[in-house]
């Protein structure tokens, strides 16, 4: 029989105001898959990867993989002791220091909010583009092309996707099934075709070489950095699955468990779609500023020309729904969770009598992602938008995945020697994991160094210093109108008694009762 899982607030179990043993371990694999949305991330994100690190792009996929899974290790180890739909906000706060857990959840829910205006955008030109290529009579292609109706039909699917996230999960996990089901087909689909095509006699422009799989390939530390980022981009948005861990059936076991399978599953489907790609289009035709926005809808095109190459619009299109909504998700649950904690304004805490979602929450950072859009709509085209955005939600979410590797690390620190499967999964890997995504933040926001007497250039990172800046006053305002004792807390750490791991003070008491061993 599945466990239901309390969530710790402030030491002490509490009853979750959402909807409580509703998703199953399939349920939030699809959620946790859907909100990296395969086809989107690689319409939007292959070619300034390749224009990065050459056709070593798999390679630096692989090493972007490796610390993002340590950090799901994490999330999973995290989860087992507390539930808490605040997921790594919660336990940064829990476990290694109040300011900073809030700072880091500041951090997830502006790259959550930034992210809930690019993708509408997204959506919205491949919408206007799919009806274009079916009723030209209809949606000319100067239409097709407005920015501004662009942004008309972006913000009327945030608005639709937002109606599902407030009434109701199971709505939403049944929807996040058809959307990936329409995706991962179409996308292995072609990259199959692809591969049948070259073994048939067609010339790979760039045949597969295992120099595309070796780090070494990506020569310098700027490139491993930046390839580092995009490939962290392309994997984020799994830890979905421990946001909705309240409304989890086995809810110690199976978010974490889902965000470990997801990262697997998105691992094959993006090197095969990246092989693909590569062999048959080569370096030239993925870089190209032509193609580089759209590059799976060009692939498509090259494999078996119009109207068939409608499918992987249809999938993008699809796809980028899907990821608005699972991006929308988390971010009502995480303000949730520190509206409890009494650190947040009391609206983002209101539950939905019948629906037992956040509803208030949701509608507030969807209207907050709609402002973003029609300001960023003002004052730029789509593509220069989303192509300035991906490197800096990169950045943003390796600080906070970082700091959850850290947290982690230091929360099981008094029991790493009990156990070697310990000592691997929750404490060294995670802290590899968490200082090699520091890393990648540190190397990218910081500019590099310049002759004596230059002045260095921080123009490219000031989105992301602005960001995190910003974040310092909202701090000091949610510290001086905190209702609670949240700030003064001590945190916990993690202990063995009665052959139980426990959460211990400082001064050796439980914190709550025992936890999963």
């Amino acid at each position: 029989m599945a466990t239901l899982a309390e969530p710790i607030v402030h030491g002490q179990p509490v009853e979750s105001g959402l909807k409580t043993n509703t998703l199953t371990l399939f349920d939030t694999t699809v959620i946790a898959t859907s909100s990296v949305a395969p086809a989107y991330t690689l319409a939007a994100t292959v070619g300034f990867l390749v224009a990065a690190v050459g056709l070593a792009s798999p390679a630096a996929i692989l090493v972007g993989f490796l610390p993002v899974l340590f950090v799901a290790v994490a999330y999973y180890y995290l989860n087992r002791q507390d539930p808490n739909c605040g997921a790594s906000y919660s336990w940064v706060s829990r476990n290694l220091n109040p300011q900073i857990g809030w700072i880091s959840g500041w951090i997830q829910l502006a790259a959550n909010v930034l992210f809930c205006a690019a993708a509408p955008l997204v959506a919205g030109s491949y919408t206007l583009q799919l009806l274009n290529s079916l009723f030209p009579s209809f949606v000319t292609t100067d239409a097709a092309n407005n920015n501004w109706l662009i942004a008309v039909v972006g913000i009327a699917w945030l608005l639709f996707v937002t109606f599902m996230v407030v009434r109701g999960i199971r709505i939403t996990a049944n929807f996040q099934w058809i959307l990936v089901f329409i995706e991962y087909f179409i996308v292995l689909g072609f990259a199959i075709a692809a591969f049948v095509k070259i073994a048939g006699g067609h010339a790979a422009v760039a045949p597969v070489s295992g120099s595309w799989f070796n780090p070494a390939s990506l020569h310098d530390l700027g490139t491993v950095a930046t390839g580092s980022a995009l490939a962290v981009f392309f994997f984020w948005g799994w830890d979905t699955a421990a946001n909705v861990n309240e409304e989890s059936q086995n809810a110690n076991e199976s978010p974490g468990l889902a965000g470990i399978y997801s990262m697997f599953i998105l691992l094959f489907i993006f090197l095969i779609a990246a092989m693909a790609m590569q062999a048959f289009l080569g370096e030239a035709a993925l870089t190209n500023a032509n193609n580089q926005n759209d590059v799976l809808y060009f692939f498509a095109t090259q494999i078996s020309g119009t109207p068939v190459a409608y499918l992987m619009v249809l999938a993008v299109l699809s796809s980028t729904i899907a990821t608005t909504q699972t991006t929308l998700l988390p971010s009502s649950r995480l303000t949730y969770s520190m509206s409890r904690d009494g650190v947040f304004p009391k609206a983002f805490g209101t539950i939905h009598k019948s629906w037992k979602t956040p509803w208030v929450g949701t509608i507030i950072s969807s209207g907050l992602a709609i402002v973003v859009i029609i300001l960023a709509t003002s004052v730029d085209t789509v593509n220069t938008v989303f192509g300035n955005l991906i490197l800096d939600i990169g950045v943003l979410v390796a600080l906070y995945y970082g700091i959850t590797g850290i947290a982690c690390a230091w929360a099981f620190r008094k029991v790493l020697l009990t156990s070697v499967t310990r000592f691997l999964f929750a404490g060294l890997l995670p802290l590899l994991g968490g200082l090699f995504l520091l890393g990648i933040a540190y190397t990218l926001i910081a500019p590099p160094p310049l002759p004596f007497g230059q002045s260095a250039d921080w123009g490219t990172s000031l989105p992301i210093l602005v960001t995190i800046a910003l974040g310092v006053p909202l701090l000091l305002i949610a510290m001086a109108t905190a209702r609670t004792d949240f700030f003064r807390e001590k945190t916990v750490s993690y202990v063995v008694r009665d052959g139980q791991l426990v959460a211990a003070l400082p001064s050796g008491g439980s914190a709550n009762p025992p936890a999963q061993s």
